[in-house]
């Protein structure tokens, strides 16, 4: 009977210490992190104002050079990273609205305000655009060697956030996600290769 209990209270001195030491892996300093990189070093979308000033052509659709070299990287920007419409201050409404449109901007994309303030000929287009907020690496607090305690890191994960967060080329896409469509690959494939190939051209960014 004696040994029998002694055997059992050995049993449950056991499972208690593995317990205490599972407790201390789980419970440690730096619990509330979790064991997630993703979530200890989050990529975050916040917002930057984009604008551009130009001169409206007195004859015809196209702008100045330096102007259209101008436009079209803004364009690229606001079709990237958009997160409002463009806003169009100017004195010649109609013609900003025209010029705009043959350039690659597209109705319901801007609004255009009229005010004497933005002398002719120049507009002034303006815009909020999504940002990526990427974690600040280099955080050293924590031991790089072994510790006991099965801990990540402080900095395990972040350089891998912080290089994603630098290629997100649609910061929007970081929030409204969905999941993938299970499409064949080689449609993605002929659309790629259809881009590649300078036959999709939704807008006007090339030159003639």
């Amino acid at each position: 009977m004696t040994a029998s209990i002694a055997k059992g209270l050995s049993r449950f001195t056991l499972l208690t210490v593995c317990a205490l030491g599972v407790a201390a892996c789980t419970y440690g300093p730096d619990a509330g992190k979790g064991g997630d990189y993703r979530q200890n070093h989050p990529l975050q979308v916040g917002s930057e104002p984009m604008a551009l000033t130009i001169a409206l052509p007195a004859n015809g659709d196209r702008l100045a050079p330096g102007d259209q070299a101008k436009f079209k990287e803004f364009l690229r920007t606001f079709i990237r990273r958009a997160a409002t419409p463009v806003t169009v201050e100017t004195s010649q409404p109609d013609v900003a609205r025209t010029i705009l449109m043959q350039n690659g901007l597209r109705a319901g994309e801007f609004i255009v305000t009229q005010t004497d303030a933005i002398k002719a000929p120049n507009a002034v287009l303006s815009f909020s655009a999504a940002k990526v907020v990427t974690p600040e690496c280099g955080d050293w607090s924590s031991s790089s060697g072994y510790t006991g305690s099965n801990k990540l890191h402080s900095n395990y994960g972040c350089s891998i956030q912080r290089n994603l967060g630098k290629m997100v080329d649609d910061p929007n896409r970081l929030i409204t996600s969905s999941p993938t469509s299970g499409g064949n690959s080689s449609r993605i494939d002929a659309g790629i290769f259809s881009h590649q190939a300078g036959t999709a051209k939704e807008r006007l960014l090339d030159g003639e």
